[in-house]
């Protein structure tokens, strides 16, 4: 486990300023950023293996989240990443929102501040996303990576740091800022999530038929799926003109997607005969990797 011992600086604001608190890690310094084709021959006389089962949403790469300063609920706080030397992802800033503990009406603000990008430790898939582990002082959190976005997760969602009197929830969706997105956007989200929603009823009815006559499991999985649209209003309410954008809405969908898929794709392994729910008409991948945003300028 890695170990970090830190200093606490304060800096009294004006009144309407939020009390703000500097972690320093030791030797403290600021970050800089920074196919085969595999076709197989023809044999005209082979007998044709089965069709495929069609093929899942793809889960999004770390590259749309690098360089690009993402904001809890696009509106407070700032994390920043880069890749890591083991091609992993670090973070190089990281500044967290909450509560003085004291007052709990009165905005603070933790800035975390190490030698060295903070390097997070690769989770495997769970839920269908590429997840990381940061093992940040006081407040170690989960990394989702998603399309210009990540998901935040703790339990439980608070950390208090004491010695800055500052109390942070980190937990939720970190991404561009409410007010970045234009029109053209809007119009490009809304086409995603039609797509996304097809992808989730989609992959539902795959896990739905898997698990046969399993009363359990149905049970379980149809609970899941009729709380996933209060879990996705809770984690959007405070996002930055959702009502306008719809963009947190719209990642959540998409990793919800991802997450079914990955609990069918897990019971295939203990059933390999399973073949995935389609339509009538030929399947195509719903496409959850939405074009590039273009890059804010960075703070200097």
């Amino acid at each position: 486990m890695r170990r970090f011992r830190f200093a606490v600086l304060f800096a009294v604001l004006a009144v309407h300023t939020p009390v703000q608190a500097q972690l320093l890690l030791p030797g403290a310094l600021q970050a800089t950023p920074q196919g085969a084709d595999a076709t197989a021959p023809q044999n005209n006389h082979a007998i044709q293996p089965a069709k495929p089962k069609p093929a899942g949403p793809t889960p999004p790469s770390e590259e749309t989240i690098f360089g690009r300063e993402l904001a809890q609920d696009g509106n407070a706080g700032a994390i920043l990443f880069q890749r890591a030397m083991d091609k992993g992802i670090a973070i190089t800033k990281l500044s967290l929102a909450g509560e003085t503990i004291s007052h709990p009406s009165e905005p603070c603000q933790v800035e975390i501040v190490a030698d060295t990008p903070i390097t997070a430790s690769f989770a495997g898939r769970p839920k269908g996303t590429f997840r990381y582990l940061a093992d940040i002082p006081a407040c170690p959190f989960s990394i989702d990576v998603l399309d210009d976005a990540i998901l935040i997760g703790r339990s439980p969602p608070s950390c208090d740091f004491n010695a800055a009197d500052c109390r942070v929830s980190p937990a939720g969706l970190w991404g561009p800022l409410g007010h970045d997105f234009g029109a053209d956007q809007v119009k490009s989200f809304e086409r995603e999530r039609s797509q996304a929603e097809k992808a989730v009823r989609l992959e539902y009815r795959s896990l739905m038929k898997e698990a046969g006559k399993d009363r359990e499991a149905i049970k379980k999985i149809a609970g899941e799926q009729a709380g996933f649209s209060s879990e996705r209003a809770e984690t959007c309410r405070h996002y930055s003109g959702e009502d306008v954008h719809g963009f947190c809405a719209l990642r959540i969908t998409q990793a919800r997607a991802l997450a079914l898929e990955a609990a069918f794709e897990e019971q295939a392994k203990l059933h390999p005969g399973l073949v995935k729910a389609t339509t009538k008409k030929t399947a195509t991948k719903p496409n959850l990797i939405s074009p590039a945003l273009p890059s804010a300028p960075l703070p200097q």
